[in-house]
């Protein structure tokens, strides 16, 4: 249903979410955090209804302007909305899609930037839109700090489609470092510390790496009939579609990096959840595939399959 041209299977996607929480709240599989981590602004007390309903919420929203973008910027011929599909049933197996904190803001955030990114034009004045992508990179940073590391991959996004120009670079600074400016100040007049560990309770975590290990299998062999599709399509694309394709290669660097520090640091596995941005975009690639279509959708079915029957293993 999703890959046609019917734009109200969106609707579906609430739907579904739903059934993500319901099955969450009949196991208790996502422990609901007291408190959210919101980076260089502290940590708030959230309640359980309120901080499902703004995760919720978020992740509806990211799932529909990633879809946006797909369609509007003309990633394949005819529209198609299993692009927001794959967000909400990659996400769902991790914790920030249960309970809103820093990570889950962050991804809005970065979806908000990409946006910002995918208007620049070549040969049209994209001072506006540089710096507010780049001041939503810098709120993102703020709500999860480490992505203070992103300012390089962001100036190379921008210089992948619009040539350097000093001005917009010096603009593409001055909106990154607002963000980070006043919630550093507000760190400081607050007198709160920064943690960088995503989760306090690891209650059956190890089963969430197993779960991990289990989707990445999946995610892999999806990706890997994605490539095929994408460098055929490539081929035959516009300048602009090549363009807008490396900004989200840059983008699973950075997902990869984060997601492996994660690991390597704390033992957890969450903020890989930022490769589910670009691989939204990038699995639909393989359902369009003459070749690999089938052997596409038997791997997502799995996938999904798996992300509801997890919760009672």
């Amino acid at each position: 249903m999703f890959l046609g041209n019917r734009a109200g299977v969106l609707l579906l996607i609430p739907v579904l979410v739903t059934v993500y929480f319901f099955l969450n709240h009949k196991t208790n599989y996502y422990l609901a955090e007291t408190t959210a981590n919101l980076g260089l602004w502290g940590e708030t007390v959230v309640f359980p209804i309120s901080g499902n309903l703004i995760a919720a919420f978020l992740i509806c929203t990211n799932a529909l302007v990633i879809n946006w973008m797909y369609n509007t910027n003309e990633f394949l011929e005819r529209n198609s909305y299993i692009s927001s599909l794959l967000y909400v049933v990659l996400m769902s197996f991790y914790h920030s899609f249960y309970s809103v904190d820093g990570l889950l803001l962050a991804h809005t955030c970065l979806i908000l930037m990409l946006y910002q990114f995918f208007e620049l034009r070549q040969n049209e004045d994209g001072r506006r839109h540089v710096f507010n992508g780049a001041f939503f990179a810098g709120l993102a940073a703020s709500f999860h700090p480490p992505m203070v590391a992103l300012i390089p991959f962001i100036l190379i996004m921008i210089w992948n489609i619009r040539p350097f120009i000093f001005r917009e670079t010096f603009l593409a600074l001055i909106g990154f470092s607002i963000p980070l400016l006043y919630s550093g100040l507000y760190l400081w007049y607050s007198g709160h510390s920064i943690e960088l560990k995503i989760l306090e309770q690891v209650t059956n975590y190890y089963k969430k790496q197993t779960d991990f290990l289990v989707t990445a299998v999946l995610f892999t062999l999806l990706f890997l009939l994605s490539l095929v599709s994408i460098s055929g399509k490539m081929q035959k694309s516009s300048i602009r579609l090549k363009k807008l394709v490396r900004i989200l290669w840059w983008l699973v660097a950075v997902g990869i990096l984060f997601g492996l520090g994660d690991f390597l640091f704390f033992r957890q596995i969450e903020r890989f959840s930022f490769l589910m941005i670009p691989l939204s975009f990038f699995l639909t690639f393989s359902f369009n595939n003459k070749t690999f279509g089938i052997a596409a959708s038997v791997l997502f079915y799995l996938t999904f399959l798996y992300s509801l029957i997890n919760f009672f293993l």
